[in-house]
């Protein structure tokens, strides 16, 4: 591998850890994880695969786990029942001018209710693009994080 591609491969896996390191709390990081997932490495052939280095290999390697690392969400019952019902309230908010109606998702732990949610912004996060196309300085989701012991008045406030 030339010096300039192994620079180059090198900033790619940096930018790859601080990628890993964002939170959806951030604009950036938001925006990015609504834009979905990355393209997967290139499978190279069996006869290119035999040729690389070992530290080539174990790079690629690398990218392969890092690539089966970004799970996908799959649509649960769950998520797409949070996913429309937040829908429905995003709608029926648009025009009202007091008594908004509110979605709090509630469960176990371990039950996706952050995928959910998550999965619910992304949603409103795409149909806002479609809907402003030109607009580049909306930000139609905030992503917040709050204690597991979190009520609901303590988000609100």
């Amino acid at each position: 591998m030339p010096i300039s591609e192994s620079e180059t491969r090198h900033t790619t896996l940096q930018e790859a850890d601080a990628e890993a390191n964002r939170q959806l709390t951030t604009l950036d990081a938001w925006q990015k994880f609504a834009a979905g997932q990355p393209s997967p490495p290139v499978l190279p052939t069996p006869a290119k695969l035999a040729k690389l280095t070992p530290t080539e290999r174990a790079l690629y390697d690398d990218d392969r786990l890092d690539h089966h690392a970004r799970m996908l969400v799959i649509a649960t019952s769950f998520v797409e029942k949070t996913v429309i019902c937040g829908r429905r309230l995003v709608v029926l908010n648009r025009h009202a001018i007091s008594a908004r109606r509110g979605l709090m998702v509630s469960g176990l732990p371990g039950t996706g209710k952050t995928s959910a949610i998550t999965q619910l912004g992304v949603a409103h996060e795409l149909v806002d693009r479609a809907r402003h196309p030109n607009v580049t300085d909306r930000i139609p989701v905030l992503y917040i994080t709050v204690p597991p012991a979190a009520s609901a008045c303590m988000v609100a406030a």
